[in-house]
């Protein structure tokens, strides 16, 4: 490629004196202090141009070292090195035509002077990093025909003198933060062809005078926080032929006025509020190709589409009903068809008979029932998606005989049978899920000649047998979900690259092979929407027996591991510590010995661990609060732990469940560093803590459970008035003593609370269920007590079971022998029963209030 002589342009672009400006940054800088970039003025080299250009240098003095090749050089303007911002000066460019400056670095904000370029055309200002106000200065560039301000950091409202721009034919807003209401100013601009105000934070709805703009054919207005009525005058634009309202807040039904859209090509309104029927007028246009309705609150029937030029129609997620038209495919050119997620219902029947280039068919998460079309397998269909239906029968053998099928999609429905040898034939397939139907039998060892699958799940049916080797013959298999079914016999050794793998529930024994580890080692972005849970392991509730391997440090890859319920025996792998990635660890209801993981090892990323009814011995790190920074959920109960319980642990921020119930724990519970305003379940009963409550627990805020039964806590009860948030509070059988804890007086959330098997003495509190209701009255126990705990049972706050000393218990059998006394005596043993022990799933349904 030649260049210009003079001033350095491509020799084809060089039009020298045609009065325009355009930037070539092919150098940046790495000059942090300065951003300098290459700014290349093109066809401005000749006499007042490069006038021009000499006094936007001279305002640039005071930055003489960044723009050096401006001064004591020969060197022409086209050459000069430039800077981030746009200077003041450039409004003395007064003969400019065009200037473009899309996709450099420029920051700050536009200056006003660019409301002097009169004569300016075209003004791209794209792909930079503006930001600030638009000048209202900006409306005096009255022979503008193209603006484009798209993808940069303008902020504050659109300037009304925008309605000046009436010769502006293309005006691109797009990526900005722009807000504020859109002006009724911007319909005046009405040479508009192409309006792009897409992906703003405006609010309010458009103008209702957006009719007014009769040459638009392009409107993109996609996420911008629109709201209310679609404005019946926008029929008036009539020469439409996109329009893009997706993702916003738009309600009402669609105007009969848009009818008048003749000439529209795609209809674009997904994810809005939009309601009513489906109009009959959708058969007047004859040139749309693309219609989206998709997520909105559509109903009544699907209207038949008599729609010649109809190729996309999406109305999934609506709540569309009743029965599908008959001849769904006739006068029409439906080639995706996606009714997904609507209360449609009826039989297939032949509607689609027809449909001799539908290549997409979604009609997931309806009531349509039957048997499935054989016709369907003769379709030139990609994808079908029939799941969460009641479709019943076997699968139609010509359905694995298509030449065309990629993608199929039968899961939740009830149909039934074997899965068969002729799944073979399906040699395109790559995504197969007849996951939770009635499948029966074994997995087919024809399987594995589908070469091109990747997605399997064959979850939540009756599949017996063993796993078939074949399988593993799919080597793009990436996602193998065979949960929930009754397989038996060992986990294969074959297992190729995996990104999900779900064995759970099933009847699998042996041990966990060194080869599956190898399997989650290929680190790749997750397909989202048939993936939905990248990089999970799950073998759990098997009958897998044996240590965990050490190869477990090959998966790394792998965010949830679960190997919960089975029969697992030895220490935790260190080489777990590996896993980078994991968020989920769960262990629970094995066989596990040995210590917890040393202090020096790391899972910074975990969320959730859970550990419990093992038989792991050994003290927690003091520092295991650094050590899992991101724990929301914590289990370490039913094992042997000892020693004492570090405070760290109340120092991870977002900690919401921790139970280490069940073990052998010993010393003061200690929550110094307890700065967690998250933790809302706390069980440490059955352990051996002792000494007196902390008072820092009143620093966690957000409980809601807690649980320190069966220790051996002595000393007062602290204030437990800031823990507002407390429904459940257990602290029976342990060596409280002094007077009662009258702070609880003040929650009144409160639905269970025991004190039983504690030395408490002195008054009781009168009623709990007045506040400052604790003075003190007689000494406890008294037959005055029984009546202040029917007085707390009769204003339905709590269930209590009060218990005392050996006297205390010698004194309330003489007392219940007193007629007088028979009912309070009642309300008060109703509280002693077995206390339930806590639920894992945090279900407290059950407790007696």
């Amino acid at each position: 490629m030649k260049y210009c002589d003079y001033c350095g342009s491509f020799e084809n672009d060089c039009i020298c004196g045609h009065n325009s400006i355009r930037s070539d940054w092919s150098w940046v800088s790495d000059d942090d202090d300065t951003n300098i970039l290459f700014f290349c003025f093109v066809h401005l080299c000749f006499s007042d141009d490069t006038t021009s250009l000499i006094a936007l240098r001279n305002s640039l003095l005071e930055r003489k070292d960044v723009v050096s090749t401006w001064f004591g050089s020969t060197m022409r303007p086209c050459n000069w090195t430039g800077i981030r911002k746009l200077p003041p000066t450039i409004g003395q460019l007064k003969d400019l035509t065009e200037l473009s400056v899309y996709s450099n670095s420029f920051s700050g904000s536009l200056p006003y002077q660019i409301g002097n370029l009169e004569k300016l055309q075209s003004l791209d200002l794209g792909l930079n990093l503006f930001s600030g106000s638009l000048p209202s200065e900006i409306g005096n560039l009255k022979m503008l025909l193209v603006l484009d301000l798209s993808t940069n950091s303008f902020t504050g409202c659109i300037p009304e003198t925008i309605g000046a721009l009436t010769n502006v034919q293309v005006f691109n807003l797009q990526n900005c933060k722009f807000t504020g209401n859109i002006p009724a100013e911007i319909t005046k601009m009405t040479s508009l062809t192409a309006l792009n105000i897409a992906h703003n934070s405006f609010d309010g709805g458009l103008p209702s005078s957006f009719g007014e703009l009769a040459n638009l054919a392009y409107f993109f207005a996609q996420s911008v926080g629109l709201s209310g009525l679609i404005p019946p005058s926008m029929g008036n634009c009539k020469k439409l032929r996109i329009l893009n309202l997706s993702f916003n807040k738009l309600s009402g039904p669609l105007p009969d006025s848009l009818a008048n859209l003749e000439s529209i090509n795609s209809l674009l309104l997904t994810s809005n509020s939009l309601s009513g029927r489906l109009p009959e007028w959708f058969s007047n246009w004859k040139c749309v190709v693309s219609i989206s309705l998709s997520d909105n609150l559509f109903t009544g029937p699907l209207l038949p589409l008599n729609i010649p030029s109809l190729m996309i129609l999406e109305l999934e997620s609506n709540k569309l009903s009743g029965e599908l038209p008959a001849g769904i495919c006739e006068n029409n050119a439906l080639g995706m068809l996606s009714l997904s997620k609507n209360e449609l219902n009826g039989t297939l029947g032949s509607n689609f008979k027809n449909c001799s280039i539908l290549t997409d068919l979604g009609l997931s998460g309806n009531n349509f029932y039957g048997e499935i079309p054989a016709y369907l397998g003769e379709l030139p269909l990609v994808t079908l998606e029939l799941s969460k239906n009641r479709f019943s029968g076997t699968i139609p053998t010509e359905l694995w005989e298509s030449k065309t099928l990629m993608e199929i999609f039968l899961g939740d429905n009830l149909l039934q049978g074997h899965i068969p040898d002729a799944i073979a034939k399906a040699s395109t397939l790559q995504r197969l899920m007849l996951d939770n139907n009635l499948f029966e039998g074994p997995i087919p060892t024809s399987i594995g000649q589908l070469k091109n699958l990747t997605n399997l799940s064959l979850h939540g049916n009756k599949l017996t047998g063993n796993i078939p080797l074949e399988l593993f013959s799919c080597l793009k298999l990436v996602s193998l979900d065979l949960g929930s079914n009754k397989l038996i016999g060992h986990i294969p050794k074959l297992i190729s690259q995996m990104e999900l793998l779900v064995m759970s529930n099933n009847q699998l024994s042996g041990p966990i092979p060194n080869e599956i580890c190898s399997c989650f080692q290929k680190v790749a972005l997750p397909d989202s929407e048939f993936t939905q849970h990248y990089g999970m392991f799950d073998l759990s509730n098997n009958r897998l027996s044996g240590p965990i391997p050490t190869s477990i440090k090959n998966c790394v890859i792998v965010t949830k591991l679960i190997l919960s319920r089975n029969q697992l025996d030895g220490p935790i792998p260190y080489e777990i510590s590996g896993l980078s990635n994991l968020t989920s660890l769960d262990l629970s209801f094995n066989r596990l010995t040995g210590p917890i993981l040393p202090q020096f090892f790391s899972m910074r990323n975990l969320q959730g661990l859970i550990v419990s009814h093992n038989q792991i011995n050994g003290s927690i790190p003091y520092n295991f609060g650094s050590m899992m920074p991101s724990l929301v959920k914590l289990d370490l109960s039913n094992n042997c732990f000892t020693g004492s319980l570090p405070s760290s642990m109340f120092s991870i921020n977002n900690l919401e469940y921790l139970d280490v119930s069940m073990n052998h724990f010993s010393g003061q519970l200690l929550f110094d560093h307890g700065n967690s305003t998250s933790l809302f379940s706390l069980n440490a009963s059955n352990n051996h803590f002792s000494g007196a409550l902390d008072p820092s627990i009143s620093n966690l805020i957000a409980l809601t459970i807690l649980d320190i039964h069966n220790n051996i806590i002595n000393g007062s009860v602290p204030s437990l008035a800031d823990l507002v948030a407390l429904t459940y509070l257990d602290l029976s059988r342990n060596n409280f003593q002094n007077s009662f804890p009258c702070s609880i007086c003040e929650i009144k959330g409160l639905s269970f609370v025991s004190f039983y098997g504690n030395k408490f003495i002195g008054p009781v509190p009168d009623s709990c269920s007045k506040p400052n209701s604790c003075s003190p009255r007689l000494p406890f126990p008294s037959e005055h007590t029984y009546k202040s705990a029917h007085n707390l049972t009769h204003a339905s706050v709590w269930g209590i079971s009060l218990g005392a000393t050996f006297v205390f218990m010698v004194l309330c059998i003489a007392l219940m022998r007193r007629k007088m006394f028979k009912p309070e005596a009642a309300v008060l043993e109703r509280g002693k029963g077995k206390i339930p022990p806590i639920d894992t799933n945090l279900k407290w349904g059950h407790l007696t209030k």
